[in-house]
């Protein structure tokens, strides 16, 4: 019984040291794989605070994966408010942003064209080949969302909470990068959970 429950602690030790790993944040999505994502200095979208922005991404595969963290390439005019912006991962509803299920709040945005960064407020879980939507917005001022450099692609905007319009087929996709962590597979859960019960039972044979 001993040597069964050293051999399940072993295990458990093992699989921890894998798993811690495999945790280290990737790009699972965005305008690139790249982290930061590389932009335009002086090319970007205006978002004040009427106007959402939104762009469409799909995860990479061999997830599903943990949303942890975002970046952004921002900026806000010297002479504005504009330094607070709220971004949502956002469902797909048919070729359009659906309901949000990941937020993110980015503070300090700065009064020069640089790549900020927040980590995401609730757990998410994204999955592999799904199309999202990454939707931006300010409730002050303007914050400047910068281009990406050199991508096309499909970009979304509305006024007012009204429809959104989309439009196809763009050079002008904003520069962003989301990053995340592989959930663990079901096996190596159960074979976790197993190796706590050896150890209890252990604990209480002696």
């Amino acid at each position: 019984m001993q040597k069964q429950a050293l051999f399940c602690s072993a295990i458990v030790l093992l699989l921890l040291v894998v798993s811690s790993t495999q945790a280290t944040p990737v790009v699972i999505g965005g305008s690139s794989l790249e982290s930061p994502p590389p932009f335009w200095d002086n090319s970007f979208w205006g978002m004040p605070a009427s106007i959402e922005r939104a762009f469409p991404f799909t995860v990479i595969s061999r997830g599903p994966y943990y949303a942890e963290e975002l970046q952004v390439a921002a900026f806000h005019g010297e002479f504005q408010e504009g330094s607070l912006a709220y971004f949502s991962i956002n469902l797909d509803d048919a070729g359009r942003p659906g309901a949000p299920i990941a937020t993110f709040e980015m503070t300090g945005i700065p009064t020069t064209p640089q790549v900020v960064s927040a980590e995401v407020i609730e757990e998410t879980v994204l999955y592999s080949d799904t199309p999202y939507w990454l939707v931006g917005q300010t409730p002050q001022g303007q914050v400047n969302w910068n281009l990406a450099d050199n991508v096309f692609g499909t970009v979304a905007y509305r006024v007012d909470q009204g429809d959104w319009v989309i439009l196809s087929g763009r050079r002008n996709f904003s520069a962003f990068a989301i990053l995340g962590s592989q959930v663990p597979e079901p096996s190596t859960l159960l074979l976790l959970g197993l190796g706590g019960l050896a150890l209890r039972r252990k604990r209480r044979a002696k």
